[in-house]
């Protein structure tokens, strides 16, 4: 009985970056022009969701269905247990393709959504050889379609947070609420420092006035609170220049560092989404 195995299946890479191209069919600039919307797709969000491109020439001993299913779960595409990414292949030589999606995400890029994507987005550019400009155009059709229901999925759950959160405090009804209690918080942490200034001023001042006299008084007073006032504003200068530069540093570290690609989060795939040619 012959297998699947039989005659070798199709090599899977090495899942190194956003995109891969096998074929040497994208320049540099076009596959980090790529993987930079991939990686602004990703930043936003907090889910861990995916979207990974590959293209190879051709297939051995398998459909386009298997191979895709195979590298996705091969790398892990997605949030491990969200099961939230999105593979698109591109089988260059054979003019096939197709959009694997994630468990987590046949709701929302369904059979037709994809079917759809390669029909307007993909097929028409790669009938004219303009690869770059259908993956291109492909990837923002899936970021929309992803971003908008993330968006709208956030807003909803914390618009139900508030909700509940304003009804139990209605139903509590005596208990005062945070924001009842932040404005007075808030001028007393204001007015503390004022109070406490003026108190020292009279104190200081009953004392001074037996030992220097008032004529002196006014001036040593005005000197002395001038040097304390600006003492302390050049120290908190200083030290939020200091805290602005520490921060940028590691602001930009920050950043960097989230652009390195770690590969798959260990997202799955059962199979879902569509196939197409050109």
């Amino acid at each position: 009985m012959i297998s699947w195995f039989s005659y070798g299946l199709t090599d899977i890479p090495q899942f190194s970056h956003r995109v891969i191209d096998t074929t040497k069919t994208l320049t540099e600039s076009q596959k980090n022009a790529l993987e930079a919307s991939l990686i602004d797709f990703e930043k936003p969000r907090s889910d861990g969701a995916q979207i990974a491109v590959l293209m190879i020439a051709k297939l051995d001993n398998e459909t386009v269905e298997h191979y895709a299913n195979r590298v996705f779960n091969q790398w892990g595409i997605g949030k491990k247990g969200q099961d939230n990414g999105i593979l698109l292949l591109i089988v260059k030589d054979d003019k096939q393709m197709r959009i694997e999606v994630g468990y987590g995400l046949e709701g929302l890029v369904t059979d037709l959504v994809a079917s759809r994507i390669i029909r307007e987005q993909l097929a028409p550019q790669f009938k004219q050889g303009n690869f770059n400009n259908g993956i291109s155009n492909a990837i923002a059709a899936l970021a929309v379609a992803l971003t908008t229901s993330h968006q709208t999925t956030e807003s909803l759950q914390s618009l139900s947070q508030t909700q509940i959160y304003n009804k139990q405090q209605a139903d509590l009804g005596q208990i005062p609420t945070n924001q009842d209690f932040f404005p007075y918080f808030f001028l007393l942490i204001i007015l503390s420092p004022l109070i406490s200034i003026a108190i020292s001023w009279f104190t200081a001042k009953r004392f001074a006035k037996r030992v220097l006299g008032s004529d002196s008084l006014n001036s040593v007073f005005s000197l002395l609170i001038y040097y304390l006032l600006t003492k302390d504003r050049r120290f908190e200068t200083n030290k939020s220049s200091r805290w602005n530069n520490d921060y940028n540093d590691r602001d930009r570290s920050s950043n960097n560092d989230s652009d390195r690609f770690r590969g798959g989060g260990g997202g799955r795939s059962g199979g879902g989404g569509a196939s197409g040619s050109w």
